[in-house]
């Protein structure tokens, strides 16, 4: 589903952030990568997600990437994106509308769904990780636990068959991180392949 063979990436000419990275992720699998800040956990998730080459620099990028049988530099971003869904660690960072029924609609309207479609999707995401009370709500009026949820429920309607999430616990409080655990269970349960970026310190 997801292979690195020999990667190696800088973001700059002085210093080697991945040197040598090689991993095969199957299908269903859930992979954590923990470590000390500025270990390359990100960087790998950059890689996997697009955002490496596409949007984000660097000075080096050898070896190659795949997903679900393409190579992730010569894949269009917006292809991409139908196969990885990312949730990052800050959620703000993912918002383009101000209510929580249009974050919802955003990624399935740029997908080019009917409406019809689209408002089956997000019945269907609402009910299967309980976010009723996230319906009809201002971005601004929700908790940072409540924006996370909604993050991971926008991706979630997208269906993708990779879930990439950098440090999604980061700023939540334990009865928000325990919603997250539910929700990646949930995940892993029907198949998908996750991929977790998470800070490890002393």
């Amino acid at each position: 589903m997801v292979d690195l063979e020999n990667v190696n990436f800088s973001y700059d000419e002085q210093y080697g952030t991945l040197r040598d990275i090689s991993l095969h992720i199957r299908q269903g699998e859930c992979l954590l990568l923990c470590g000390e800040s500025g270990c390359g956990k990100t960087t790998i998730t950059k890689l996997i997600n697009g955002l490496i080459p596409y949007f984000t620099p660097g000075e080096y990028l050898s070896g190659k990437v795949c997903v679900s049988g393409k190579v992730v530099a010569d894949t269009k971003i917006y292809e991409l994106a139908k196969t990885v869904g990312s949730v990052f660690q800050n959620p703000k960072s993912q918002f383009f509308n101000l209510d929580s029924d249009s974050g919802l609609a955003f990624g399935l309207e740029n997908e080019g769904l009917p409406p019809v479609k689209i408002a089956e999707r997000i019945s269907k995401t609402i009910h299967d990780l309980h976010i009723e009370s996230l319906e009809h709500r201002g971005i601004f009026s929700m908790s940072g636990g409540e924006k996370q949820s909604l993050a991971f429920a926008s991706v979630f309607a997208m269906q993708p068959k990779v879930f990439v999430l950098d440090e999604p616990s980061a700023n939540l409080d334990m009865s928000a991180i325990e919603i997250l655990r539910k929700q990646i269970a949930k995940i892993k349960q029907r198949g998908h392949t996750v991929i977790i970026a998470e800070k490890v310190t002393g």
